[in-house]
């Protein structure tokens, strides 16, 4: 596969992917982007690849769509000849391509051809790409064609997981996956690791911060231990994160939660972004 060619500064792709649903990729992502814009002031890109769509949701509004701009499957089209993308500005500095519950379609198709198309488009279509810092790719659970398009053109993943008991069977699909991408479609892929998300509540011991419930302290400390140097972060189930993010606005209120939040949210924002030479 030959990537297209640019002579602008193209824009980092971080993409959030989990073979398991309901681990929160949508809300950790949606968290993401407010960090980047409110408290880096960077800009961000926002793609919606999630069928049920809910990144458009937390930026656009419940359910509110704007037809006449451009939403997720006009980046699996063929893009030579065809007019340059309408994105839609939510903030001054996130913009979104909207989601569409038709994306569907596009995972249901085989077509080796098909995955391509969303490099491609995002390279050839984007109105003033260089202007942005980054471009954020939500994902649905699985491995369909919108999960591998997104792996192909990114340059990072990162995988929320909750405390299940078959989070770590996900994580090994997971890498099963990502091995065959990184060798044959792109080599420049890596994965940051993992953020351990909705945690019921974390409680002091032994000089740590443990899950409060005994089983999810097993499955914590399994995963700690199995990973250990790729773990990005630790953010627990709480109000002011669903409340920021549905609203499409940076963590607020100085209650203890509310500082808790903004301290773990950050600390997976800072730790997913830093680059290493």
């Amino acid at each position: 596969m030959t990537t297209p060619t640019s002579t602008v500064t193209f824009p980092k792709i971080y993409s959030v992917m989990s073979p398991k649903g309901g681990v929160g990729k949508s809300t950790s992502l949606s968290a993401l982007a407010l960090y980047i814009s409110e408290v880096r002031n960077q800009k961000v890109l926002l793609l919606d690849l999630d069928n049920i769509a809910t990144l458009t949701n937390n930026f656009q509004g419940d359910k509110v769509r704007h037809p006449e701009l451009s939403n997720v499957t006009d980046l699996y089209v063929d893009p030579d000849g065809k007019d340059m993308l309408k994105v839609s500005v939510v903030r001054p500095n996130i913009h979104l391509i909207q989601g569409d519950s038709k994306i569907h379609e596009i995972n249901s198709k085989n077509s080796i051809e098909l995955i391509s198309l969303l490099e491609d488009n995002l390279h050839q279509r984007i109105p003033d790409i260089s202007t942005y810092d980054y471009i954020l790719i939500d994902t649905p659970a699985g491995v369909g064609n919108s999960v591998l398009s997104a792996l192909i053109c990114s340059d990072y993943i990162y995988s929320p997981i909750d405390l299940d008991t078959n989070s770590i069977s996900a994580i090994d699909e997971l890498t099963r996956v990502l091995k065959p991408i990184k060798r044959r479609m792109n080599p420049k892929l890596a994965w940051k690791g993992l953020l351990i998300n909705r945690v019921a509540k974390l409680v002091p011991v032994l000089g740590a911060r443990l899950p409060e419930a005994l089983n999810h302290r097993k499955i914590y400390t399994d995963i700690t231990s199995k990973y250990t140097d790729v773990v990005l972060g630790v953010i627990c189930n709480r109000n002011a994160i669903q409340r920021a993010v549905t609203s499409g606005q940076w963590i607020a209120g100085r209650d203890q939660s509310s500082l808790d939040a903004i301290r773990e949210v950050s600390t997976f924002c800072e730790n997913l972004l830093e680059t290493k030479a």
